[in-house]
């Protein structure tokens, strides 16, 4: 079992089952581990994390698929991609920091050659190693492969001709195969859905899917203004509409418990979520939290820059640097980790602030014109934008 501390306690990590649990200090000390020099400090709240928990790398910018949504504008592998050397040395700063995950993909990383050497390497520096494909070139001999992932997850938005919503071109019968072979060779493999209004009422015919195909999970990704997606007026046409956005969580429970199958949201959903009302005390237990950008999580480009998320722009540091010089890694996202600090409102007086955090940055940026405006797709952010436009 891999663990980490923290000024709260720490993170214990296990793969049989798989698990990442946020726990206080005296269960730490009932495993038998600390005490640490985090734990010097009056403050035991989750707040602020030494390192992220995740990190999502892409390990190119390759990719031949050519999807007019693609959030890294992937095609050309870019000129300073790290090489087989570079690349490990970043998955060693990781290790080093921390990390529990490493959520590979790209581009394509099935079109990097030395993926299952990279792959074979996270494992032996402590890493668990998450993989995201098209689906492409998965054949029979590659899938066994793949079962050094912890997770292997292939991008379909749609069943059949719905597959190709966002995607320009029609390879569901290609992704399917990938997953029946993926299935068949022991990996745990799902789905990864890129939501918008265009495919929403195709979400029951994925679990149905995903059901007969023995797939143990599916994560709904939330169309963002990112890469070649970047323009808002086409954001704005192709994201979920607000009717869309309230009716998704209750449409996610039940076709979950209908089918038996996993449904995930990213943290960009959670809004969405935060708006059906749930338990705050439920939502911390369950480390459920909305923008995770540069504290939970990291966005690591191809040639070894770190964004708060993939996303986000670079912040002008490689993961080597923050490795070396860990007290800079606070600091470097201070914009991100503190917004909750001096959120506007709605936000200041809402509940779930330092649960939701506002939403996505990335929308808000592209949408409004600035980082630190609230999500505007939140229905809460959303009443009220309308509510001061009528009195106005």
């Amino acid at each position: 079992m891999k663990h980490r501390f923290e000024n709260f306690g720490g993170i214990i990590a296990g793969e049989t089952p798989p698990f990442l649990a946020f726990v206080d200090r005296d269960y730490m000390r009932s495993l038998g581990l600390g005490p640490s020099a985090l734990w010097q400090t009056e403050d035991a709240s989750i707040n602020r994390l030494s390192a992220p928990v995740e990190v999502h790398m892409a390990l190119t910018n390759r990719c031949s698929a050519g999807c007019p949504h693609c959030y890294m504008d992937a095609g050309s592998a870019d000129a300073e991609e790290l090489d087989t050397a570079g690349m490990r040395k970043a998955f060693k700063a990781l290790a080093d920091l921390g990390v529990f995950h490493v959520a590979l993909g790209g581009g394509e990383a099935l079109e990097r050659p030395d993926l299952f050497e990279l792959a074979d390497f996270a494992r032996q520096v402590g890493l668990v190693p998450n993989l995201t494909v098209s689906g492409r070139g998965i054949t029979e001999t590659v899938a066994r492969r793949m079962r050094v992932f912890g997770q292997v997850n292939v991008s379909m938005d749609g069943v059949g001709e719905a597959y190709a919503v966002f995607r320009g071109q029609n390879d569901f019968k290609l992704a399917d195969r990938a997953v029946m072979r993926l299935v068949a060779a022991g990996v745990p493999t799902g789905i990864n859905c890129v939501v918008g209004h265009r495919n929403f009422d195709q979400i029951a015919a994925l679990f149905t899917y995903a059901r007969e195909r023995g797939l143990n999970e599916i994560e709904f990704l939330r169309y963002k203004p990112a890469g070649r997606a970047k323009d808002r007026d086409a954001f704005l046409k192709l994201a979920t509409t607000a009717e869309q956005n309230i009716a998704l969580t209750p449409l996610l429970a039940e076709l979950s418990e209908r089918w038996h199958v996993t449904a995930k949201i990213d943290c960009s959903f959670i809004p969405m979520f935060c708006h059906h009302r749930p338990p705050v005390e439920v939502l911390e237990s369950l480390g459920t939290y909305g923008c995770e950008a540069g504290n939970v999580l990291w966005g690591v480009r191809s040639n070894g820059d770190v964004a708060g998320c993939s996303f986000l722009e670079t912040i002008g540091r490689s993961v080597m640097e923050l490795a070396q010089s860990p007290s800079i890694i606070q600091p470097s996202f201070l914009n991100l980790t503190t917004w909750p600090h001096r959120a506007p409102e709605p936000c200041r007086s809402c509940e779930y602030l330092n649960l939701c955090r506002g939403g996505c940055r990335a929308v808000a940026l592209a949408v409004t014109g600035c980082i630190d405006a609230p999500d505007p797709a939140c229905p809460r952010v959303a009443a009220w934008n309308a509510q001061e436009n009528r009195h106005a």
